[in-house]
């Protein structure tokens, strides 16, 4: 078992770190639903991305390029796995793609031979423990970060892309199927440790792509899955070679990226909002929400018109 399995500890801020702000405006994109996740941010992410990139104490990479952001794990020496620091930006790095008009899609991927281990043992035998395991979960002041960064990436009105080229365990395999498309390299595995530490998780989002007796097999067993398997459950959606893994993702992210990116978000909030609802109540929801994109989104206009003129529609985001 690595020690950089399952959590993300407590500790203090480190300089750089002032754009992040957990008050009122973190706070309103915790709570739930697409729209209460906007405005958080206090810069662009090309600002975000200048500020942190290459510097020495952010072990978080991030570009953006084609209107596609980058955000890139970068504690190789832990395999990835998530502190309180790389949590934090990670999801500051969410905050302000999900509010930048100039990102149309997001990519998270891993520097090294790991996407993310999971959550630094060390940060988590830190981790503050409250009086009641039933607590409502405050993702404020809780010190799973992961589910924070979980949260946002669900809710960002954007398709977020992670790229695989090695393990993604624990945590790591939450941020990954909590993402709207998993690229993997026939070298990635996703998984869970926890029960072999005596954590709890992989529960949820897992679940939702395999479903419950899959995930219950995969937690009880501890094992990897991998290659055309991970395919077969739904856990990676797409496999390719090393030696094309770079061009395929850049393709993808260019390909999403280009897609009317408003009607992108109005999907991922209703699919939320109709997770696990009666049938007729998601089919009204969805009702609902085709008449929304259709009144207010720019590019749905753009889309009919381009159908009824025989010609490729002129996305732009809007």
């Amino acid at each position: 078992m690595s020690q950089e399995a399952c959590g993300a500890g407590r500790e203090a801020v480190p300089a750089g770190q002032e754009a992040f702000r957990a008050g009122p405006e973190t706070s309103a994109m915790s709570r739930g639903p697409g729209a209460e996740w906007a405005g958080a941010a206090t810069e662009t992410f090309a600002d975000f991305a200048d500020r942190v990139d290459g510097k020495e104490d952010v072990p978080l990479r991030a570009s953006l390029a084609g209107g596609v952001a980058t955000l890139t794990l970068d504690r190789p020496h832990r395999r990835n796995s998530l502190d309180l620091t790389l949590s934090r930006h990670l999801l500051l790095g969410l905050m302000c793609a999900g509010d930048d008009p100039r990102v149309r899609t997001v990519v998270i991927t891993g520097n090294g031979g790991a996407f993310c281990a999971g959550d630094d043992v060390e940060s988590v035998r830190r981790w503050r423990l409250g009086d009641r395991v039933d607590t409502p979960f405050d993702p404020i002041t809780s010190d799973a970060h992961y589910l924070r960064v979980c949260e946002a990436i669900l809710h960002l009105p954007k398709p977020v892309i992670v790229g695989l080229t090695g393990a993604a365990a624990g945590a790591g395999a939450e941020i990954a199927c909590a993402a709207d498309y998993r690229l993997a390299d026939t070298r990635a595995s996703i998984g869970s440790c926890l029960a072999g530490v005596g954590h709890v998780g992989n529960v949820v989002l897992m679940s939702r792509l395999t479903g419950p007796a899959r995930a219950t097999e995969i937690y009880l067993t501890g094992r990897m899955v991998s290659g055309d398997e991970a395919v077969r459950l739904g856990l990676f959606d797409r496999l390719c070679e090393p030696e094309d893994f770079d061009r395929e993702l850049a393709e993808l992210a260019g390909r999403f990226a280009a897609l009317p990116t408003a009607s992108v978000g109005l999907f991922k909030e209703l699919r939320e909002r109709s997770w696990g609802q009666p049938a007729e109540y998601g089919l009204r929801l969805q009702d609902a929400y085709h008449l929304k994109t259709h009144a207010t989104v720019a590019d749905a206009r753009e889309g009919m018109a381009a159908f009824a003129e025989k010609r490729p529609p002129r996305f732009t985001g809007g």
